[in-house]
């Protein structure tokens, strides 16, 4: 099982699923990869590897799970930078990309996906464009699964969850 970044969701289905080996990557900008595989040390055999390593550790994976910080209506997932590449290479690897998350992830419009400072990659003086992202959005072609309280979401189940969403925000 590969995965990467850092979703109380993803490691609960984690322990409920019992893999026998997880891969984690170290999920820069933040680094909150190391803390998860050290959290799951307990009761796995982790390996903890690189962002650039991905899609050479999904090749080894039997699966990709990850979480969301967002479902758009039309079914894109916004997740971590690097889920991309997870589910690119899963693709390539003919293994299923899940995405766990509460149903409440289900955004009623999709939300701008957003560059982290970019100091913190460059700092220098050179005339750069400098890109950092923190998320990105995964096609929902690119993903087998969502699954949240509900149950797996087919597309129709996400555009009604939307629809919900958007009803609530109408009543303030």
């Amino acid at each position: 099982m590969f995965t990467l970044s850092r979703s109380g969701t993803v490691s609960a289905a984690l322990r409920d699923a019992n893999p026998g080996h997880v891969v984690v990557a170290e999920s820069r900008p933040g680094g909150e990869g190391v803390g998860v595989a050290e959290s799951l040390a307990d009761g796995f055999d982790v390996t903890l590897t690189t962002d650039a390593n991905v899609p050479a550790a999904v090749e080894a994976a039997d699966a990709v799970l990850v979480g969301a910080d967002a479902v758009f209506p039309d079914g894109r997932v916004v997740n971590k930078v690097g889920t991309r590449a997870a589910a690119l290479a899963a693709r390539d690897a003919d293994a299923p990309v899940l995405v766990v998350c509460a149903a409440d992830k289900v955004a009623p419009e999709p939300l701008p996906v957003e560059d982290g400072d970019s100091s913190a990659l460059y700092d220098g003086d050179a005339p750069l464009d400098v890109r950092n992202p923190v998320f990105e959005a995964v096609p929902a072609r690119l993903v087998d699964a969502v699954v949240t309280e509900r149950g797996r979401l087919d597309a129709d189940d996400v555009q009604r969850i939307a629809a919900e969403h958007r009803g609530r925000a109408d009543w303030e």
